[in-house]
Order: C-alpha cells, then structure tokens, then sequence
C-alpha cells in the first residue's frame, strides 16, 4: 500500500513538470547584433567626443528599420539620442543610434575604475567593450550585442567625482 502511494506521487508530479513545460511559456529569444563604435579610439585626455555613434548591424531577415529607439539603450543606462538615430536605408540592416559622449566617456571610466588599471600609470592601449539592447516595434524582439571602444590615456588623472 505505501509503495502504491510513492507510485502515485512520483507520477503526479511528472505529470506536473510535463504539463508546466508544454503549457508555460519559455523564456524571450534575444536577437544577437553586431555592434561597432564611432570613434572607435577615445583619448581621455582630450575633451569629451560629442557623440558615440553604435552601429547596429542586424542578421538577414531583419531590419534596422523597424527598431524602436526608445528602447535602445547603451549598458542599459544611457538611451540613445531618438533625434539622431536613424536606419541607414530601409533594407539596410545597419542602424546608427547616437549616443551623448560625456555619458559614455564615463561609463568607460566606471570599467576602467572596475578594471584596476586607474591610477597605475598603465599608458597603453586597452579595448573597453559595450553592449547595447533595444527592442523591435513590429516583433517586439529584444535584442543586445557588443562591441568595443579602444580607450587610452587611463593612466591619467580621472575627472573629479561628483559633489
């Protein structure tokens, strides 16, 4: 009798698992980008660029078009610029969201101070890599890519923290 009982159970919640994974939805499928940056070499000694333009490269069967530029955001902090972003041309798959360069310039200060190598009086050149996610408007696809600025001049005085 108590093994037709663990019989039972055991079976019932086979059932259960089966059933949740037939009937529960899975988890968003993200569309993987390519991403390149404009500049791609930031001096921080120098002032700050203007801009940081990513460029999106989209996979075949997708369009740059029919991204939603509220959505997209660098590190998930910094939103793209909705006056400037454009798709290159409708059946193109690149995309040009434009980015405030202060901001980025110091995100990649953040890393740089995470890296360890602020204040080392390390003066080479070192790759700072960045992703970038955003949505599609006709799909609703999320998708996310990375790329990377090189940076130098680090070993530098950083700016001041803030008041």
């Amino acid at each position: 009798m108590k093994r037709d009982w663990i019989t039972l159970l055991s079976f019932t919640f086979l059932l259960i698992l089966a059933v949740g994974q037939i009937f529960l939805p899975g988890g968003a499928v993200v569309l993987e980008v390519g991403v390149k940056y404009e500049p791609s070499l930031i001096d921080l000694t120098e002032p700050d660029p203007t801009w940081v333009i990513g460029i999106i490269t989209f996979p075949p069967g997708y369009n740059s078009s029919d991204v939603d530029v509220q959505t997209v955001k660098l590190e998930g902090i910094v939103p793209a610029d909705w006056t400037l972003s454009y798709a290159k041309a409708p059946k193109f798959r690149d995309y040009y969201a434009y980015f405030d360069g202060s901001s980025v310039v110091n995100i990649i200060w953040l890393k740089l101070y995470h890296m360890g190598v602020v204040g080392s009086g390390a003066r080479k050149t070192i790759k700072v890599y960045l992703y970038i996610k955003g949505v599609l408007k006709s799909s609703a696809t999320p998708f996310q890519g990375t790329g990377y600025i090189s940076v130098k001049g680090y070993g530098s005085a950083p700016p001041p923290p803030p008041p």
